[in-house]
């Protein structure tokens, strides 16, 4: 009798503990990590989360920034290296920025809270406000969502 009630309080107390860490572990995979994919043919920075592969942004044209010097591929490479160096350094309201490059072409870029500089994502499309290609950006990072089309970058 004695065994039985211990071993039910051991169990408890096992589940006592278990329970946050495996809350928390909940919150951590509810987190995207960003990869280079494909999407329609096309290069894709692309959101893992909950197991689901979700397009982000569209690599439309082969080189759509004249400043980068990068085909499609490799920009689409380097901005999802820096959406997973970013996510951890705070809210994505305060890295994903809205600016102008050297030559005033506006950008969405990802500031770096340590040194401040600004690392470019993507031209903003001809005609957009750029807090409204942020606000794009923002909704898409955020909560990645297989019903909201990606980010098209031209």
């Amino acid at each position: 009798m004695k065994f039985r009630l211990l071993k039910s309080a051991f169990s408890v107390s096992i589940i006592a503990i278990a329970a946050p860490i495996l809350a928390n572990s909940q919150a951590f995979a509810q987190t995207p990590s960003f990869f280079c994919g494909a999407a329609g043919g096309r290069p894709a920075t692309i959101a893992v989360q909950q197991g689901k592969n979700i397009p982000v942004i569209l690599w439309v044209a082969d080189n759509y920034f004249n400043e980068s010097g990068e085909d499609a591929i490799t920009r689409c490479t380097r901005v999802s290296g820096i959406l997973n160096n970013s996510q951890g350094q705070g809210s994505w309201d305060n890295i994903v920025t809205a600016g102008a490059s050297a030559s005033g072409q506006l950008i969405i870029c990802a500031a770096n809270p340590q040194d401040g500089s600004c690392r470019l994502l993507y031209q903003v499309p001809k005609g957009q406000n750029p807090e409204q290609a942020r606000q794009e950006l923002l909704r898409r990072v955020k909560n990645p969502n297989v019903s909201v089309s990606p980010v098209k970058v031209n």
